[in-house]
């Protein structure tokens, strides 16, 4: 008689060990470790459809846990075929157009979306301007509202009145950070970011040309970020010789926080 409980005891034991847990549902998957059929119409332990995945959840032998699949292949999977979001995070910082962000730990929070700051600045005036050969010259001082990486490109439209033997001309771009808004090329040089020589060979004897370039700089808010233009072959540089107070037949600097 001892004999026949403790081989009982044996086979539920077995049982015990292997058992799932099924909610709502007779029929757990097999593999499950916990399975809840939210809407009881599952009918075999061995397939589950689509539509009926579609309500229910499950916890597999390695932890992963399925919402609206019952084949999870991350930690967290989530499935929906409705209208019904996936997911729902409000914490209270939650709005419209928001994007969720984490900190070094991973803890997450919704934050509002950076811009690009994205703006034209076109270079013109009520007369031709010249830029000379050698000298540093302001293009523009632009005032930063928001700290940030920018990417500065400057489209350039001109004339060179003189070019070198290879009938080539060239100036030198330079990007910085400043506290004034002034042409203080002396107090602003030790600040430059970013800086590029562009080389062009004018077509014909025109001595006209047209390019772009990019450049780079970090800037805090309540700064400026300033371009600077040095010819340094031929020259001088000028712009407006077509009409001075066009945006489109001038040159122009467009910036992006990126």
């Amino acid at each position: 008689m001892k004999k026949v409980f403790l081989f009982i005891f044996c086979l539920l034991s077995i049982g015990l060990s292997v058992a799932q847990v099924g909610i709502n549902t007779k029929v757990p998957l097999s593999g499950s470790v916990l399975h809840i059929d939210g809407a009881g119409d599952n009918t075999s332990a061995s397939s589950v459809t689509v539509a009926q995945a579609s309500n229910d959840v499950m916890i597999d032998a390695k932890g992963n846990v399925g919402v609206g699949t019952v084949a999870p292949s991350a930690k967290l999977h989530i499935v929906t075929t409705v209208a019904t979001p996936a997911m729902r995070i409000a914490d209270g910082t939650q709005g419209l157009n928001k994007i969720l962000r984490t900190d070094a730990n991973g803890n997450a929070s919704w934050v509002t979306a950076p811009t690009t700051d994205g703006a034209i600045y076109n270079i013109t005036g009520s007369t031709t301007t010249s830029y000379p050969n050698g000298t540093y010259s302001l293009l523009k001082a632009i005032p930063i509202n928001n700290t940030g990486n920018f990417l500065v490109t400057i489209r350039w439209w001109g004339v060179s009145s003189s070019m070198n033997a290879a009938k080539q001309t060239s100036a030198v771009f330079h990007v910085l950070q400043s506290s004034s808004s002034g042409n203080t090329w002396s107090a602003d040089s030790p600040n430059v970011q970013d800086q590029v020589e562009y080389y062009v060979m004018p077509p014909g004897d025109t001595g006209r040309f047209c390019f772009s370039t990019s450049l780079f700089a970090r800037v805090v808010a309540g700064t400026y970020l300033k371009v600077y233009i040095r010819v340094a072959i031929g020259g001088p540089w000028v712009i407006g010789t077509a009409s001075a107070g066009s945006g489109t037949l001038n040159p122009s600097i467009v910036i992006y926080r990126v």
